[in-house]
């Protein structure tokens, strides 16, 4: 079976739940769709589980990416922070991260960032005779326009930086003979449902549902997966 998450948060509370209702077996595959860590202290628990399993799979995300643009390893072995970029994480909720980094050995830390380095923005999967391209915010597909027609494209460095943070909006076009999977922009910018629950608009389907927002929040949020195979949906627990 092959299963679809995204947007832990570090919140290992939420991970635990879900991980349970899925019941991953050994020849099961979970893709997490980036945002494994910040705004939530166990980021790098859980982001320290994922590198050592054998079948879960893991996209980069905004916070990934801010994280290793704010931790650089230089040609020596040594980590250099950025502070700039270092204050960009702590304002997205990075503070958490950088404390349980710190606490873990050196030998630690290089092998998290060097996983964060080598990170795909998207991965294409046939489940079943259907094309999906697993996202964290949106597809590289659409960079080149967006970069052409829109002022969309100024705002990002790169490839890579559109990829992880550029929005899906509903007015945007769908994709015409694959399904498109994405996290990073939680489904109560599109639908009004609590608690939140996955969003599905023809080729096009969000994810996440919030697992950043703290548990009181009235929004309803939760951790979300998507089991590809037949199209069934697994939350977490409310917390």
């Amino acid at each position: 079976m092959i299963y679809v998450t995204a947007d832990i948060h570090g919140n290992i509370e939420r991970y635990r739940s879900l991980m349970s209702k899925i019941d991953l077996k050994p020849d099961d595959t979970l893709y997490v769709l980036g945002d494994v860590i910040d705004r939530h202290p166990d980021g790098i628990k859980i982001l320290l589980e994922i590198m050592d399993s054998e079948n879960i799979n893991m996209l980069l995300g905004n916070h990934e990416y801010m994280t290793r643009n704010a931790l650089l390893i230089d040609y020596d072995d040594t980590i250099v922070e950025d502070q700039n970029c270092i204050d960009l994480w702590y304002n997205n909720g990075g503070h958490v991260t950088h404390k349980a980094f710190k606490e873990q050995p050196l030998k630690v830390q290089r092998r998290i960032l060097r996983f964060l380095n080598q990170l795909p923005v998207n991965i294409d999967l046939n489940v079943n005779e259907n094309r999906f391209e697993l996202v964290h915010a949106t597809s590289l597909n659409k960079y080149s326009y967006y970069k052409i027609n829109s002022w969309y494209g100024d705002r990002y460095f790169d490839k890579t930086e559109f990829a992880v943070w550029r929005r899906w909006h509903i007015g945007d076009s769908k994709p015409r003979n694959y399904t498109m999977i994405f996290g990073h922009t939680p489904t109560n910018h599109y639908q009004d449902k609590n608690p939140m629950e996955i969003f599905h608009s023809g080729r096009v389907i969000g994810i996440d549902c919030g697992s950043g927002f703290p548990a009181k929040d009235k929004r309803g949020p939760r951790l979300a997966c998507l089991r590809l195979d037949d199209m069934t949906e697994f939350y977490s627990d409310q917390i």
